[in-house]
């Protein structure tokens, strides 16, 4: 019978396919090319299937039954192009220590096909070899490594890819400490793609074992793609895996100092004395460092620095991963941060405002306070004095109650100096209180960054400012009068972080008894004089922070004058249909006045303005679809406010039209958390794909990707003065971010649940968390961080518990018994205050620094009262 034109991938049904011409030579080599490339398992498995079959030839259904029964796992490994005139002529040592007559009554037409298979498909990669061999070769290693990898993409067997696996384990955790953490991070990508590759080629079994003997590993810091991984056990998952795909398509970006490369290279050389000699496919070591070789070559991308200093475990956590698909263009991480410079300036204000602030601060605050600290000889009556108090100030303290913490000698800057030597005070006391007045409008300005002009903001600012305006800013200086520096006071020796000599802010909580487990949100207002609460029942409660009734307003119908009625404790808002996910108070007013208006988001895939005149709801915006919107927030300067939502966008609005107006899209899942620059020029995103990204509002552009968190980001935060962006996420974690250049500053670790809120002092220096471990914790901004040594023994400190027994009425997530001194943490952590069963769901800081935390309690269970 004549021998077919095209060599079959595989046995062929009948025994006369195959022309046995010249079959003792062919039966050598084919036994001989087998011994030579370490085919020894392949051909057992061979031998064991021929004998099983008997002389049924219909070997292609044999094997698919065998292998729908989770028979035996074996596949052909056809190493890079070798001349086959060579394998011909050699004379081999393994080849020569079995006879062929050993096995000669084993070869089959079968076999036989497959052996010529093999050979072809070598032999087309020898020509196609050949074709290219006048190209310049490779001079550097590296690039010879790539080539050689390159050539040997041929199947391995199983325990070959397991065992380079381990192999590059073993031979990290047998090195230097020095360079571990960068060596370590290359590992995951490894077992990845191994874990894949073995679920691609059929070997189920083999890859759930993998996967659940090392995966154990790779969890603390990839817990996301750990559990995308746990649900793959077919081909049919990874090709509908979004992950999967991601990871098959992109090269996964690696950075590596100069030393952890060259590393790297010396051991995929096989350079190394820590093994047997391993060369190309002739020992088992050898094969399973191919497999290794071909996942690095192929499926990473190892950016290489040109320092030798190992790089710290921050680089290593923003710089690692599938970039290439985060990014909208392909550029490395840094040059696409660095490509546009941001204006974080704060945002301008017209000349007529300022002088009508100065004006109005100069009228106000000598009427009210005289140098002596006495009452004016010209004082309005007592009766129209705020909260009815007598007098302007006593003692340094004014009419609102508020203490003066800027100068012993008084807001006006009045000495008895002065007073002595001029005779005149009121003169001097109104000129020191122009250069003072002029002097707090400029001194939150930092001459490095570029403020927005006056059209740039959004909305833009209007030539004439209003009333409204003018009381924020009046308001916003008296604040900043009367604010408490926190933090670590720069005293003497003392350094930032220390916990000596450092001002804690005062926290009041406020906890929900009535809501159980269903409070989804919680906001407070600018002015801290209300809190609104929104629930998984599908209503928003509003209360006021002063115990005064809410009353309702209306418009009499008969002539049109405005109504009150007797108001009461609460006010209830029912609208929506799903849980309500985010709150947001209009910032219109500032701390000068109670906020008109409240956003709130839900389930539903709304937003709905709602007004805390008429208690009412006033607009309903839709345009995320069915999918639930996650957060929601007013823009700096009102109008304008941002969504986040499950359909992978956020979008900008304006409160006068019910469609988006910008959409932003980039994230690969869905988006958690939106927050305005203080200036209004960008919005800052956090997402389920562990990644924040910052976005200019007007073009819609993103210009900034932070890359980090483990797990997904769940909440976020921007400092006052702009510069710095705070995020905490499923990962118990919280990464503090330079806008300007960047460039992560420092990760700060020590909840043990997720963080919920974040919330920066009003001068930028200390941030406050709240988790759902039921604890408040106060953060030093300036300290640079790093890991603290534990604590041997228990001590009483900030509110920490005694290390008594704290099993009654304790979270199975909250601080339990102990001292949070004792659990692991970094160094800027300056205190922790927990709750005994008040999961945090809000914090907030006030313009003067008090600091305003709520959640809602969660009784015990009834099995936690049996067991106490």
């Amino acid at each position: 019978m004549a021998e077919p034109s095209a060599p079959v991938a595989g046995p062929s049904n009948t025994s006369n396919s195959i022309t046995r011409t010249d079959a003792n030579l062919l039966n050598q080599f084919v036994i001989e090319y087998l011994q030579s490339h370490g085919f020894d398992k392949a051909l057992a498995l061979f031998e064991q299937g021929i004998a099983e079959q008997g002389g049924n030839k219909n070997k292609d259904n044999t094997s698919k039954d065998n292998e729908e029964k989770g028979g035996k796992e074996a596949v052909f490994r056809a190493p890079g192009p070798v001349p086959l005139e060579s394998n011909v002529k050699r004379n081999i040592p393994q080849a020569q220590a079995v006879s062929a007559s050993t096995l000669s009554s084993h070869i089959t037409p079968e076999f036989e096909a497959q052996a010529k298979y093999i050979i072809e498909q070598l032999q087309a990669k020898v020509q196609a070899t050949n074709a290219n061999a006048d190209q310049d070769g490779a001079d550097d290693q590296n690039k010879e490594l790539k080539d050689q990898a390159a050539n040997q993409d041929s199947l391995l067997d199983p325990s070959d890819r397991v065992e380079g696996y381990k192999s590059y384990r073993r031979w990290v955790d047998g090195g230097l400490d020095l360079w571990k953490p960068e060596l370590d991070n290359l590992s995951f990508p490894l077992f990845v793609h191994t874990f894949l590759e073995l679920v691609n080629f059929g070997f189920l079994k083999t890859a759930r074992d993998f996967f659940n003997r090392h995966s154990t590993h790779h969890r603390p810091f990839h817990p996301q793609d750990i559990s995308t991984l746990s649900s793959i056990s077919t081909k049919e998952h990874v090709k509908a895996n979004p992950f999967c795909q991601r990871m098959l398509t992109d090269k996964y970006v690696i950075p590596l100092s100069r030393n952890a490369n060259d590393l790297l290279i010396q051991w995929l050389s096989g350079a190394g004395l820590d093994e047997e000699w391993e060369a190309g496919l002739h020992s088992a070591a050898g094969r399973a460092k191919e497999a290794i070789k071909g996942i690095v070559f192929s499926r990473i991308s190892i950016t290489v620095t040109s320092n030798s200093v190992p790089l710290d475990k921050i680089t290593i956590a923003t710089r690692s991963g599938l970039i290439a698909s985060a990014l909208p263009s392909a550029m490395p991480i840094d040059a696409f941060n660095t490509a546009t410079n941001l204006k974080l300036g704060p945002p301008p204000m017209t000349e007529k405002l300022k002088e009508q602030v100065a004006r109005t601060l100069q009228d106000e605050e000598p009427s009210q306070q005289q140098p002596n600290g006495g009452p004016s000889p010209g004082n309005q009556p007592s009766s129209s004095l705020p909260n009815g108090h007598p007098h302007g100030s006593t003692n340094g303290v004014d009419a609102n109650g508020d203490v003066d913490m800027t100068s012993p000698a008084g807001p006006l800057g009045d000495t008895p100096e002065n007073r002595e030597n001029t005779g005149t005070p009121a003169p001097v006391t109104v000129n020191v209180q122009e250069l003072k007045i002029e002097s707090e409008l400029e001194k939150d300005k930092d001459p490095s960054l570029i403020s927005p002009e006056e059209n740039e903001t959004l909305p833009p600012i209007p030539a004439v400012f209003r009333i409204p305006d003018l009381k924020r800013e009046v308001e916003a200086i008296r604040d900043k009068r009367k604010m408490i520096r926190l933090g670590p006071q720069q005293n003497g020796d003392v350094k930032p972080g220390s916990s000596s000599n450092t001002v804690l802010p005062s926290v009041v909580a406020f906890t929900l008894f009535d809501h159980g487990e269903s409070a989804s949100s919680v906001e407070f207002s600018k002015d801290s004089s209300l809190m609104a609460v929104g629930s998984s029942e599908s209503c928003i409660r509003l209360w006021s922070l002063k115990g005064e009734k809410l009353k309702k307003k209306s418009i009499d119908p008969s002539d049109g004058s405005l109504i009150e009625d007797e108001g009461q404790p609460f006010r209830k808002l029912i609208g929506h249909s799903g849980p309500v996910y985010s709150l947001s108070f209009d910032p219109l007013y500032g701390s000068a006045s109670p906020p008109s208006t409240l956003l709130s988001s839900s389930q539903d895939g709304t937003v709905r303005l709602w007004s805390t005149d008429t208690y009412s709801n006033l607009v309903v915006y839709r345009g995320h679809g069915k999918d639930p919107v996650w957060d929601v927030e007013w823009g700096p300067m009102g109008v304008y406010f941002a969504t986040a939502s499950r359909d992978r966008t956020a979008r900008l609005w304006s409160s006068d039209r019910v469609t988006p107006l910008r959409m932003y899209t980039g994230h690969l899942s869905d988006v958690n958390c939106v927050r305005f620059h203080p200036n209004s020029l960008y919005l800052a995103t956090g997402s389920n794909d562990s990644s924040c990204r910052l976005w200019d509002v007007q073009r819609g552009a993103c210009v900034r990707l932070f890359m980090g968190h483990t797990d997904a980001v769940t909440t976020m935060a921007i400092s006052p003065d702009g510069k710095l962006l705070a995020s905490g996420g499923l990962d118990s974690s919280i990464w503090l971010w330079d806008l300007g250049s960047s460039r992560p500053i420092k990760r700060m670790y020590g909840h043990k649940s997720t963080i919920q809120s974040l919330s920066f002092s009003a001068d930028s220096a200390v941030l406050v968390s709240g988790g759902l471990d039921s604890t408040v914790r106060c953060w030093d901004v300036r300290s640079p961080g790093g890991e603290k040594a534990l604590v041997n023994e228990p001590t009483l400190r900030n509110g920490g518990g005694t290390g008594a027994d704290d099993l009654q009425g304790s979270l199975p997530m909250g601080p339990g018994r102990g001292n949070w001194e004792d659990e692991p943490h970094t160094t800027d952590l300056l205190a922790t205050w927990p709750t005994k069963r008040t999961p945090i769901l809000k914090t907030h800081y006030t313009p003067r620094n008090l600091c305003m935390v709520a959640g809602s309690f969660v009784p015990p269970s009834n099995a936690s009262k049996g067991g106490q």
